[in-house]
């Protein structure tokens, strides 16, 4: 059995390009005749770079080993750059290191990283990842978190994104008491250890439940990319005592961010054309963290209805952080007018969204033999009366 030196070693001489294009396809049983030692480990690589390519860009293209569990938990590097631009400093101390993508960003705010997991091959892992990227100030440490913070330690920032899978289904758990480490039960000494601790929690956790569990919120981030909300980040100051900000942070496929602040005055520049109606579906980091409403306002938008989460507007709605369509048809919904609509507009395929209606999307695309895609989109939803609305909207260069 080698030593870990010689695990890591073996590892860097490794041509894992090769191996991928050679390989392509094996099986984990296939490999395991040439490979006897590594197979498992070269079967996941195999399995995880076809995905891994646009998730992890710079980290594939050094050819890093990746582990299942870890890919599936770790951030994507957009996400973890975003998550660095926040914070700089001497240390910063993450007790759940896992595959290390946050790390690598962080190394480059920090003057140390030290990173603790559990996984000690795991840990040899992320040691032979750095080398290939060529990052020497993480220092990664095999320990589980509560048994590493007894030790002296200070540090600008705590990280931590504790593993959800810690019941023995294996299902994800979206509370901070199902985590691991338990955050709560640790939190008092993290203090101790740093003024300010940053936690990644899952896009399903209720922003009203942490703020209900934690104390000293400083700041709550719904972060979403290509619309799709894939952390909250929550940074707790033990001397903070004021109005908790919360954000909305939009980060598209070429890297571009928006964000909205609660409390945000926006000013409304854009003129209005009556001749053009205008449509607008909020982001779904602004959904999720319930900025919504006030960035519509602050927008210039007028929503369909009290509590709704679709907006209209006069103005071209440019910039905006959601989609923006303009209006072809806006008319109240019944199965015989709808059906006569499509008839007369030959429309046989549409992208369909409803909120607040009766029927889903798969409902009314089997009901009027609807194919999904194409140029149309069809919004339906409740009218200020509780009706049902239908609205008829396509998009355009400059939306």
């Amino acid at each position: 059995m080698s030593s870990p030196e010689e695990y890591k070693n073996n590892l860097l001489k490794f041509d894992l390009q090769s191996f991928l294009k050679e390989y392509s396809g094996l099986s984990s049983l296939q490999l395991k005749k040439k490979f006897p030692r590594d197979y498992k480990l070269l079967a996941s690589q195999l399995s995880l770079y076809p995905k891994a390519v646009s998730k992890l860009p710079e980290f594939t293209s050094k050819y890093c080993y990746l582990t299942t569990k870890s890919y599936e938990q770790s951030s994507s590097e957009a996400l973890a750059e975003y998550k660095a631009s926040l914070f700089s400093g001497d240390l910063i101390i993450d007790l759940t290191g896992g595959l290390g993508i946050d790390d690598i960003a962080f190394s480059r705010k920090f003057r140390k990283v030290i990173s603790v997991d559990t996984d000690a091959e795991l840990n040899l892992l992320a040691e032979v990842n750095f080398e290939k990227l060529g990052i020497i100030n993480i220092e990664r440490i095999t320990a589980r978190a509560e048994e590493f913070i007894i030790n002296n330690i200070s540090a600008n920032l705590v990280y931590i994104d504790a593993d959800r899978r810690n019941d023995k289904s294996g299902k994800r758990t979206v509370t901070l008491h199902n985590a691991s480490p338990d955050i709560l039960k640790i939190l008092d000494r993290l203090y101790e250890i740093s003024p300010l601790i940053l936690l990644k929690l899952s896009p399903l956790a209720d922003i009203t439940y942490l703020e209900r569990s934690l104390k000293n919120i400083k700041e709550i981030r719904v972060i979403s990319l290509a619309n799709e909300v894939k952390e909250i980040l929550v940074l707790l100051d033990r001397n903070f005592k004021g109005q908790t900000l919360i954000a909305a942070v939009e980060i598209s496929k070429n890297g571009n961010i928006k964000e909205y602040l609660s409390g945000t005055v926006n000013k409304v520049t854009a003129g209005v054309n009556s001749k053009v109606n205008y449509f607008f579906e909020p982001s779904a980091g602004l959904i999720k963290s319930g900025l919504a409403g006030e960035y519509a306002v602050n927008s210039g938008l007028e929503n369909v209805f009290d509590g709704s989460l679709y907006y209209t507007s006069a103005a071209e709605p440019k910039g905006l952080m959601g989609r923006s369509f303009y209006t072809i048809a806006k008319m109240p919904f019944t199965g015989s007018a709808f059906k006569k609509y499509l008839s007369d507009s030959k429309i046989s395929q549409a992208n369909i969204s409803c909120r607040n209606f009766p029927l889903k999307p798969e409902d009314i695309r089997k009901n009027y033999k609807l194919k999904d895609g194409g140029e149309d989109y069809f919004f339906f939803t409740a009218d200020r009366n509780n009706g049902k609305l239908f609205f008829h909207c396509r998009k355009y260069p400059g939306l």
